[in-house]
Formats: structure tokens, C-alpha cells, sequence
């Protein structure tokens, strides 16, 4: 068991509960002292750790889940508490950071990396609904049960990006804030457009190890974008 001590929490995906975990919060987190990327589940009850939201600094001890074998993820064994959220200094430091590690999802793939970062031009962004798989309608029965909310569609995001060969993707979306917005009957989508400069955070699963989703949305500083492709171009020189 290792400690987890600093962890950001930057995006956290809806509510689900399936037959062998119960319900549950996917969260992926900067570890500050090594600045990486780790997911955790945080489960969906009354203890302090399911109190965690977006910008929250919490600690743990963790280690790896023999049932989920991506690098990046770590299972939750002791929560060591919430001490605050990042500051707007912070932040800004923060957002920094990750966009430096900016890579396509091709180089994702090839490095084995199952988080990442997104970058879309937003003038060119839509979203649609789709069908459920056989797999979520089984969690949707299971959580309606519990009386746990879990939607009857799937929601997509379609735009352009210079990261895919056909310059556009279209992608699952599972924010935390969009489905909460769904249950109480509001529109998801309100305050993505309140984004000037919005980028996603992506993660892939278990089962679909080179195919990713997008976890949660970010709101940039200004010229961080730019810098966030600079680096990436930079990085592409220097390999190559």
C-alpha cells in the first residue's frame, strides 16, 4: 500500500453501479509531488471520500486494483482527508501542467497511457443523444432499483481536432455535471458554453483499452491552448 499524498481532483464521471461494484464515482486526479494522472473510484454513500468533488486537494492510501490493470488507476484502501481546494493561483499552475502532457490519442495508445487530455475547436462542437448497450441497460436496471438515477441514452460530443487523421472525432460524454443537470431537469449543456476556452480530460476502461471517452470538461486561461500544441509540437520534433 502506498500514500497518495496531494491529489487534485480534476473530473469525475456520472453515477453508476454495476453487479460487482456498487455505486460509484470514476475520479481521475493530478498527484502533485509526481505530476501524473491517477483514477480512483470513490464510492457513492455517506463517507467523507464521497465528498469529493472538482479542485478538492484530499489524501489516501491506495494501492493497485488486481482488477483493473491500467497504470494509472489505484484502488482506495484509507482516506486520509479533504484539506481545502486548489486555489486560483493554483489552478492556473495546474491547468498549465496538464496541457503540457498534451498528446494525440494514437500516441496515447502507443504509450499505453489510458488518461488524457482533449483539445477541440469549440466553434465546431455538437452534441447528440444515442442508444444504451445491452452492458448500461443492465446498470440502469440495477440502479433504478436502488433508486439511483442512470439515463436512458447515451449523450455524444462531435467536433473538430487536429489530433485524428479524419480532423474530427465523436465521443462519449459522462460528466458528473452534465447527468447531474439531466436528473434534476435541467439543460446540461447551460454551462459548456459558459467555457472560452474548454478542453476535455479523456479516460479509456477496462474493457476498451484503445478507445476513449471524455470524463469531464476544463476551462483554460487564456493562451494556454496554444501553449498546450507548442509543447506537443516540440515534444514530436525532438522523438523524431
Amino acid at each position: 500500500m502506498a500514500l497518495y499524498e496531494d491529489c487534485v481532483c480534476l473530473a469525475q464521471a456520472r453515477l453508476i453501479e454495476g453487479k460487482r461494484k456498487k455505486a460509484h464515482v470514476c475520479t481521475i486526479a493530478l498527484h502533485r509531488p509526481s505530476g501524473g494522472f491517477i483514477r480512483l473510484c470513490l464510492p457513492f454513500n455517506s463517507s467523507p471520500e464521497s465528498e469529493i468533488r472538482r479542485w478538492d486537494v484530499f489524501s489516501f492510501e491506495g494501492s493497485p486494483d488486481e482488477m483493473d490493470t491500467r497504470r494509472e488507476s489505484v484502488g482506495l484502501q484509507v482516506f486520509l482527508g479533504k484539506h481545502g481546494q486548489a486555489t486560483n493561483g493554483e489552478r492556473k499552475d495546474i491547468h498549465k501542467h496538464i496541457l503540457s502532457t498534451y498528446k494525440y490519442e494514437q500516441e496515447l495508445n502507443e504509450e499505453r497511457q489510458s488518461v488524457g487530455i482533449l483539445l477541440f475547436d469549440k466553434d465546431t462542437v455538437s452534441f447528440e443523444e444515442g442508444p444504451l448497450s445491452s452492458r448500461e441497460k443492465e446498470y440502469r436496471l440495477i440502479m433504478q432499483d436502488k433508486g439511483l438515477f442512470f439515463p436512458n441514452y447515451k449523450l455524444y460530443m462531435t467536433a473538430k481536432s487536429e489530433g485524428y487523421q479524419s480532423r474530427h472525432f465523436r465521443k462519449q460524454v459522462l460528466e458528473w455535471n452534465f447527468f447531474e443537470a439531466i436528473r434534476k431537469g435541467l439543460d446540461p449543456l447551460a454551462a459548456f458554453g459558459q467555457y472560452k476556452h474548454p478542453y476535455a480530460i479523456l479516460g479509456n476502461t477496462p474493457y476498451q483499452r484503445n478507445g476513449f471517452m471524455i470524463v469531464s470538461f476544463l476551462s483554460a486561461p487564456s493562451g494556454f491552448m496554444s501553449y498546450a500544441l507548442s509543447v506537443h509540437d516540440t515534444n514530436r520534433q525532438t522523438q523524431h
